[in-house]
């Protein structure tokens, strides 16, 4: 048995584990944040508000629709409500599996204005085919606009005004 091979496979193994903890731990700050939900048979999208942060009053919900700001690094909270997922944005070369049950934290950073393609790209029930989203990547004029405009809570003060009732489901 060669004595090099136990030496060299370890250096192996040691390099792979620094690469994986520089893609997959250590992240970059992020600008913003956006929750990517996965379920069959759609995604769900969650954008913060003006006051760029997740989980208050102003956040933005869609379905297929994820809009991002260019030279903006975002961190993606993945998850699952019900099976393996797989959230595949090929502009990005990005892909990550959602598990039911965990919340995995990655990140993309737009640098080009455009509107591209997402996919599931793991079998995931008979409605896979049918799970497709656009991402729809603008200037941080275009994307501050569009907030404002999708502002759910001046879309409800709206509403009233006009005298409309607005269901929320949570």
């Amino acid at each position: 048995m060669n004595q090099s091979k136990p030496a060299f496979d370890l250096i192996i193994v040691v390099m792979a584990v620094n690469v994986w903890y520089d893609v997959k731990q250590d992240l970059p700050e992020k600008d913003s944040e956006v929750q990517v939900i996965a379920q069959q048979w759609a995604w769900t999208f969650v954008h913060p508000g003006a006051d760029n942060t997740l989980g208050t009053a102003d956040d933005i919900t869609k379905v297929n629709e994820l809009h991002v700001s260019t030279d903006t690094l975002y961190h993606y909270k993945l998850e699952s409500k019900d099976v393996l997922h797989n959230f595949s944005v090929p502009v990005f070369r990005l892909k990550q599996d959602a598990i039911p049950g965990r919340v995995i934290t990655g990140w993309f950073e737009p640098t080009v204005t455009g509107e591209y393609d997402i996919q599931c790209a793991e079998i995931c029930g008979i409605g896979h085919g049918l799970m497709p989203a656009r991402i729809h990547i603008e200037s941080p004029g275009q994307h501050s606009a569009w907030v404002a405009a999708n502002n759910p809570l001046a879309l409800a003060a709206k509403a009233s005004m006009l005298g409309v009732s607005i269901l929320s489901c949570p």
